[in-house]
C-alpha cells in the first residue's frame, strides 16, 4: 500500500502502481469522480427511452411488431460486438460519441420515415447505438470509481435507467402520435454533444495504447480536482505495472473454451446471460398484453426495475453472488409458471392477480440480471475478460430477439409464454449452483 500524508501528498514507495491503489489515493468518489459519473448517469437515463417500443408505435399488424422488435434487438447484438470491438482500438470517448450521433441521426429518420422499408434499418441502428454506448459509458463509470465504490456505481446506474422507464411511461402517455415522440425521446441526444468538453478518455486505454501524455493530463486533473498533490513518477509506476503492458498474445473467445473446467464456467455464465435476457424482455414488453392501463403498466415495470436494483445491492454485499442469482432466477421462474396458468381467466380479480404475478417476475429477474452482470466480470480470468464478457453480452441480445416471437406464441395457447420463460428461468439459475462464488475474490 502507498502511503500518503494528511495533505493527500502522494509518495511513491513502489516499483509498480496498479489502477486501483491510484483510485485510492486520487479519491475513489470524490468531486472529479462524482461529476465525470454524473454525466453518465444522465445517458444512462435518457438511453432507456431507445431500450423498448412498448407502445405499438409503427404498426398494429403482429408480424411487422414481432419483426420491428427482434430486429430492433439484432441491431443490440451488433452494437455489442462492433462497439466493443471498436471501443478497443480508437478508444471509448470517440466510440460514445459515435454512439450517440448513430442514435440520434436514426432517430430522426426513423420519426420522418415513410414506410416500414425505412424505419426497420433505422431501429436497428438504434439498437446498434443504443446497445454500443451504453456499454462504453458502463465501462467508463465503473473505471471512474475505486474499487470500493464500483458495484454500487454498477447498480446505481441501473437505477437511473430504469428511471427513465418511468419518463418514457409518461412521454407517451402525453404524446400519442408515434412520429412526435419517436422526436422527442430522439433529440435529447443533442445534449450529450456538450459531453465533449467534460468527458475524458479511459485512462487504462490511454497507457495501453502508449498515449502517456494524455493519460497523465487525465490523471492531473483529477488530482487537481479532488486537491491531491501527486509524485511525478506516478505514470512510470503505472506503466511498470504488468496488466497495462501489450502482451504478445491476444487472448480471444476461444480462450473461454480452451479447457473442461473454464469452458464449462463459460457457457453456464453464457446461458444465464441470454435467459435472464430472453425473460427480462418478455415480461417488459408482455406488460402491453396485460389488464389495465398499457402506459402504468410499463410504469409499474419500471418502479420494480428500481426496487430490485436496492435490494439486489444489498444482497449481493450480504450473500454473495451464487445464493442471490440462484434464488432470484428460480423465484422468477416459479411466479411466471403460476401466472401463467391463471391467465386464462377472463375475471377482473383474476386479470389483476396476472398481472400482480408478471410484476413480482420483473422483479426477481431483474435482481437476476443484475447480479449475472457483476459476477460475471469477476469470474472470467483476467486475460480473457473482456472476451468473455462480449459474447456474454451478445447471448444476451440473441434471448432479446427471442423474447418477441415467444410472446406470439399466445395465440397458440395463452399460458405458453409465461410458462417458457417460468421452465427456461429456474433451470438456468438452478445450472448456476455449479459455478464458485466470487465474493470477497480479488478481480
Amino acid at each position: 500500500m502507498i502511503p500518503y500524508s494528511s495533505q493527500k501528498t502522494l509518495v511513491s514507495v513502489k516499483v509498480t502502481m496498479n489502477l486501483d491503489e491510484l483510485s485510492i489515493l486520487l479519491g475513489q468518489f470524490e468531486p472529479y469522480q462524482r461529476q465525470k459519473y454524473l454525466l453518465m448517469c444522465l445517458f444512462s437515463l435518457l438511453s432507456a427511452f431507445h431500450a423498448l417500443n412498448m407502445f405499438d408505435l409503427v404498426c398494429e399488424r403482429m408480424y411487422w411488431r414481432s419483426t420491428s422488435k427482434s430486429i430492433f434487438f439484432g441491431g443490440r447484438l451488433v452494437g455489442a460486438f462492433v462497439f466493443g470491438q471498436l471501443s478497443d482500438r480508437f478508444g471509448r470517448r470517440p466510440m460514445f460519441f459515435a454512439g450517440v450521433l448513430t442514435l440520434l441521426v436514426a432517430g430522426t429518420v426513423a420519426a420522418l420515415s415513410p414506410s416500414m422499408l425505412v424505419f426497420v434499418p433505422m431501429y436497428f441502428l438504434q439498437g446498434a447505438a443504443h446497445t454500443g454506448a451504453f456499454l462504453v459509458a458502463f465501462t467508463l463509470s465503473t473505471e471512474l470509481v475505486g474499487p470500493d465504490y464500483r458495484v454500487v456505481a454498477g447498480f446505481v446506474l441501473q437505477i437511473f435507467y430504469n428511471l427513465g422507464y418511468l419518463i418514457l411511461a409518461g412521454l407517451a402517455y402525453f404524446i400519442r402520435d408515434w412520429r412526435q415522440l419517436e422526436l422527442a425521446i430522439t433529440l435529447p441526444a443533442l445534449l450529450f454533444g456538450f459531453y465533449w468538453w467534460f468527458l475524458p478518455e479511459s485512462v487504462p486505454w490511454l497507457l495501453a495504447q502508449g498515449r502517456d501524455e494524455e493519460a497523465q493530463t487525465i490523471i492531473q486533473a483529477a488530482a487537481n480536482k479532488n486537491g491531491v498533490q501527486l509524485d511525478p513518477r506516478v505514470l512510470r509506476e503505472l506503466k511498470a505495472e504488468a496488466s497495462l503492458r501489450g502482451g504478445a498474445r491476444r487472448y480471444t473467445a476461444l480462450d473461454c473454451v480452451r479447457t473442461k473446467a473454464v469452458a464449462a464456467m463459460s457457457l453456464t455464465i453464457w446461458s444465464n446471460w441470454l435467459v435472464n435476457s430472453f425473460v427480462f424482455y418478455g415480461i417488459a414488453l408482455n406488460s402491453e398484453n396485460l389488464s389495465g392501463d398499457p402506459y402504468l403498466n410499463f410504469c409499474l415495470i419500471g418502479g420494480v426495475g428500481i426496487l430490485a436494483e436496492v435490494l439486489c445491492m444489498a444482497m449481493v454485499k450480504l450473500f454473495g453472488r451464487r445464493s442471490p442469482l440462484v434464488i432470484s432466477m428460480c423465484l422468477a421462474g416459479l411466479v411466471c409458471v403460476g401466472a401463467a396458468f391463471v391467465q386464462g381467466k377472463d375475471t377482473p380479480e383474476m386479470k389483476t392477480v396476472v398481472k400482480v404475478l408478471v410484476l413480482v417476475g420483473k422483479f426477481w429477474i431483474t435482481c437476476s440480471y443484475a447480479t449475472i452482470y457483476l459476477w460475471s466480470a469477476e469470474l472470467f480470468p483476467t486475460v480473457v475478460r473482456n472476451a468473455g464478457m462480449g459474447v456474454a453480452s451478445m447471448s444476451a441480445r440473441i434471448g432479446g430477439i427471442f423474447a418477441p416471437f415467444v410472446l406470439d406464441l399466445e395465440a397458440t395457447w395463452s399460458p405458453l409464454p409465461l410458462l417458457v420463460f417460468g421452465v427456461l428461468s429456474v433451470v438456468a439459475g438452478l445450472s448456476a449452483l455449479t459455478l464458485p462464488d466470487s465474493v470477497r475474490r480479488s478481480l
